[in-house]
């Protein structure tokens, strides 16, 4: 099944901070995406814990889908204007993972770095 959930133990945290709170993520290229967002992967021996950061200037729904090999996990969440929202997911090591992000009909999407260490972005 070509979309079925991410089939590793899905661990899946949400989590609220101020704007100001520091967290590093890779910045997506996002030129008329209305929200800021990032992804950033942690590896383990088997496992790596994929963290993705939305920002809004106004309240908004924003629908996340994060891709590993053939599998995907989708997400909606209302973003709260000046708020950084955080959504942790575990799922089996992946040399690259990405999400795509979408919001009042426009998209984008941001990847971890590719084997190469190359950091990888597209709207």
């Amino acid at each position: 099944m070509p979309h079925r959930m991410l089939h590793s133990a899905a661990t899946v945290l949400l989590a609220s901070a101020p704007l100001f709170a520091a967290a590093p993520v890779q910045a997506a290229a996002q030129q008329d995406f209305p929200c800021d967002v990032g992804i950033q992967k942690e590896d383990e021996e088997q496992k790596s814990k994929v963290t993705i950061t939305i920002a809004c200037d106004k309240t908004r729904s924003v629908t996340t889908r994060i891709a590993v090999g053939n599998s995907a996990l989708e997400n909606t969440q209302t973003v709260h204007a000046g708020v950084k929202q955080s959504l942790s997911v575990t799922v089996n090591k992946a040399p690259q993972i990405c999400a795509t992000f979408e919001t009042d009909g426009k998209t984008t999407s941001a990847c971890t770095a590719s084997p190469d260490g190359t950091p990888s972005a597209s709207s």
